[in-house]
Order: C-alpha cells, then sequence, then structure tokens
C-alpha cells in the first residue's frame, strides 16, 4: 500500500492522513525483536539519562532539494558560453547593436532552472524550522513528535508503529528511512520520519535497534568508552557525534563536518561525491538563513526537564572528529 502523496518533490515526502490501513499494508514493520547491529546514524541531538532526542528526516535533506541548481549551474553555464560563442557575438554588428532576443532567451533559461529549484522549497518548506525534532524519554516511556511551537505529539513509544520505509533518492536509487506511524482504530492519523535516510537498510535498521537498545537497557552501553584490549571505540555503535541545534544553527564548519564524516572509514566514495556536498553545502547554507530553531512546547520542556543540567549528556560539544581512517575525541 503506497501510503505517500502521489505527486511530491525531493526531500518533500507528504504521507496520506486519515486513511484505513492494516499491518499487513505496511511496509517492514519493526518490533522490539528484531536485533540489528547498533548505528546511532548521525541522527542525534544529544542523549542523557532521562531522554535522547533525534532529527528528523528534513533536517537530513534540508538544502538537498535546492542544490539541484547547483549542480547544474556549471552545465548551464558551458552550454549558455558555448552558445554565445557561436551566436551570440556575431548578432553584434559594426555599431555595437545586440540581437537582445538571445539574452532574453538566455536569462529565461536560467531563470527558469532557479525558479525549478525554489518552487518546492517556498511550497513545502516555508515558514518551517529546520528540524522537527524527536525525543524518546526513557523513564515515562514517552515519545515525543514536535509538529510546531504550539503543538506536539505525545504517545507511550509502544503505541507507535515503526517501520523501514523506502523512497526514491536524488539519483533515482532507494533511499531506507525509519518511519513512526500514528494508528488509531485502524486510521492512519500521521506519519513522521526519524534519522537520516540512506542507500541500504543496515543504517536505519541500526538506529532503530539504538533507540530500543536506549529504551530498554540505558545509555550506559552507548557512551563512547575505549574497548578493554584494544583501547578502541566503535565509532557507529557508540554517540561518538551529534547534530548542532541547540542554543544556535550549526555554523558553516559544522554543516560542512556533517556532510564529510560519515565517509571517514570508506575515503573512496567522499571524492566522487565532494562536488555534491559542495553544492549541498551552499544550498543548506542559503535555507538556513531564512529558518528557525524549533522551540519545543513548555509543557513538552518540563515534563522532560530539558533545561536541567547532566553531567553525563552527550551532545555535539562532545563530537569526536572523524577524518580518512582517523578519529579523534575533541578532549
Amino acid at each position: 500500500m503506497n501510503i505517500k502523496e502521489p505527486n511530491y518533490w525531493y526531500g518533500y515526502d507528504n504521507f496520506k492522513k486519515n486513511i484505513p490501513i492494516e499491518l499487513e499494508d505496511i511496509e517492514l514493520p519493526l518490533t522490539l525483536e528484531d536485533k540489528h547491529e547498533l548505528n546511532h546514524n548521525w541522527s542525534f541531538l544529544r542523549m542523557n539519562a532521562d531522554f535522547i532526542e533525534l532529527i528528523d528526516q528534513y533536517y537530513a535533506r534540508l538544502g538537498k532539494g535546492f542544490s539541484v541548481f547547483f549542480m547544474l549551474l556549471p552545465g548551464i553555464i558551458l552550454v549558455v558560453g558555448f552558445i554565445g560563442y557561436l551566436f551570440f557575438i556575431p548578432q553584434i554588428d559594426s555599431n555595437g547593436q545586440i540581437d537582445w532576443f538571445f539574452v532574453v532567451a538566455i536569462f529565461f533559461i536560467l531563470s527558469l532552472t532557479l525558479f525549478g529549484s525554489i518552487y518546492p522549497v517556498y511550497k513545502y518548506d516555508k515558514g518551517k524550522p529546520i528540524c522537527r525534532p524527536i525525543i524518546f524519554n526513557r523513564n515515562t516511556q514517552k515519545v515525543y513528535f514536535y509538529i510546531n511551537e504550539q503543538e506536539y505529539l505525545e504517545k507511550h513509544w509502544l503505541d507507535v508503529t515503526y517501520a523501514l520505509g523506502t523512497t526514491q533518492g536524488l539519483g533515482g536509487m532507494p533511499i531506507y528511512e525509519l518511519r513512526a506511524y500514528i494508528i488509531e482504530d485502524g486510521i492512519l492519523k500521521d506519519t513522521f520520519l526519524i534519522g537520516f535516510p540512506k542507500i541500504g537498510n543496515g543504517a536505519s535498521l541500526g538506529l532503530w535497534s539504538f533507540i530500543c537498545h536506549y529504551m530498554q537497557h540505558g545509555m550506559d552501553d552507548l557512551k563512547p568508552k575505549p574497548h578493554p584490549m584494544y583501547g578502541t571505540i566503535d565509532p557507529l555503535k557508540q554517540l561518538t557525534f551529534c547534530q548542532r541545534l541547540e542554543g544556535s544553527k550549526e555554523i558553516i564548519k559544522d554543516t560542512w563536518t556533517s556532510f564529510r564524516c560519515v565517509y571517514f572509514n570508506s575515503p573512496l566514495p567522499s571524492y566522487f561525491s565532494f562536488p555534491f556536498d559542495v553544492c549541498c553545502l551552499i544550498a543548506r547554507r542559503i535555507q538556513l538563513r531564512f529558518k528557525s530553531l524549533p522551540e519545543w512546547h513548555i509543557d513538552v520542556v518540563n515534563a522532560n526537564e530539558m533545561n536541567k543540567i547532566r553531567p553525563e549528556e552527550i551532545s555535539f560539544k562532545d563530537n569526536y572528529e572523524f577524518k580518512e581512517f582517523e578519529i579523534k575525541d575533541k578532549k
């Protein structure tokens, strides 16, 4: 059963609401019994003894759709330059008069490309914050989904149906994502996307197991700590990296680091992805200037004691530095 709206843009998936749904209709449902290799999937904002806070997929994809314009821009410039060389220069007569029809045509092509990239941003993203985070509270066994500053959804975390979903990536390849379905009396009320979408299902399945482990056993096994024999840490099974969202927006260094750290153990793909990451960096930085930080409703802040100082808390301030085949503790 396809629960997505038929027409959507990359990075702005819309899901149907208030439709009948059966468990059999859900693609790859997940349970507590599922055991996968733990993976934080670069999707955390913070973790402490009381709760974990994660990003949603829209934070992960911020700037990706708009980046298409910057990916196409060099090609457009080359094509326009070549056409201009063939047709534009000969159109300048001895009196210096220019064929303005050609100038208008070039401007129209550039404007059309820019409009095609900005339109989905304006239609689906206008007025929305950088992120719609999710909180899992281990003490109360509650999960909180951010909707806006005035609205949130609170459920017992096991009253939510979790599943591994697929969507189409920018290059047409299938992308796997962790979904949370809100189903009441056989009716699908809402759908939330948790963490980064990835090619291959390992990271999203690992994120599900990471969340389950925390909710059942706490954070002790998930904190970075050296192996007793080898003195090394496990960079994915232990929380070694958090996204920056608390108190201020990410700075340009944070943005670039979040793009590149995922290649720490496979540098070859990082070389191929470098130009695409640069385009995404430019697009994301532009969008960040116009977006606000999410602010949880005061009831959620109080219920989770979010302003409480917790010495054991892990956040972006504790991030390890990831380089090619190398991990360094910032401390």
